[in-house]
């Protein structure tokens, strides 16, 4: 279970109590996509995008003030170099509730990147890593057991997920950058 004051449990009572539909994995997952094609935080533009992806005619104070904090602090930790992304998960003991939370993570880094600012052809391994997001997006949660083994596996996508945004983080800002930054592998 999340401790009640856990930035997930926050966020999610902020979008709660705004009437927005989408939880708080999928919403980190959209600004580190965004911000893994390019984007960078723009209030008024970042505004709308948070609107539609939460289904709302307008977007709280209090919501966008969290949602620009989590993306500039997304973009610290991403363009850091220090390994030091943490995904915005359920900390749920269920592990449906954890598998859920990182598909829907993955499903949002997806429409984050498709409405980012990437031009150009990506890397190979860029691209690879957005398609393995993409089949770690269809995970059916349902269906994961509650095994130690299945635990173990869970973390290590997680992992890898969490490597691979950094990945393509430092590939497309290597790209925008003209020059090879460094590449994380």
């Amino acid at each position: 279970m999340t401790a009640p004051d856990s930035p997930f449990d926050s966020l999610a009572n902020t979008i709660l109590a705004a009437g927005g539909v989408t939880g708080p994995g999928e919403l980190h997952g959209f600004v580190c996509g965004m911000l893994c094609a390019g984007a960078r935080p723009d209030p008024q533009r970042w505004q709308h995008e948070l609107a539609e992806l939460l289904q709302l005619e307008a977007v709280p104070a209090e919501l966008n003030r969290e949602f620009l904090q989590l993306a500039e602090r997304s973009l610290e930790q991403l363009g850091s170099g220090a390994f030091d992304l943490q995904l915005l998960l359920a900390d749920d003991e269920d592990i449906t509730v954890r598998a859920r939370s990182l598909g829907s993570w993955c499903q949002g880094f997806l429409l984050g990147f498709g409405l980012g600012d990437q031009k150009g052809k990506l890397a190979e391994t860029s691209s690879e890593a957005l398609q393995d997001i993409g089949n770690i997006a269809q995970l059916d949660a349902e269906v994961v057991d509650a095994s130690e083994e299945a635990e173990k596996q869970l973390l290590e996508v997680q992992e890898f997920v969490r490597v691979a945004a950094m990945n393509i983080f430092t590939e497309t800002a290597g790209a925008e950058r003209g020059a090879g930054g460094p590449t994380l592998h």
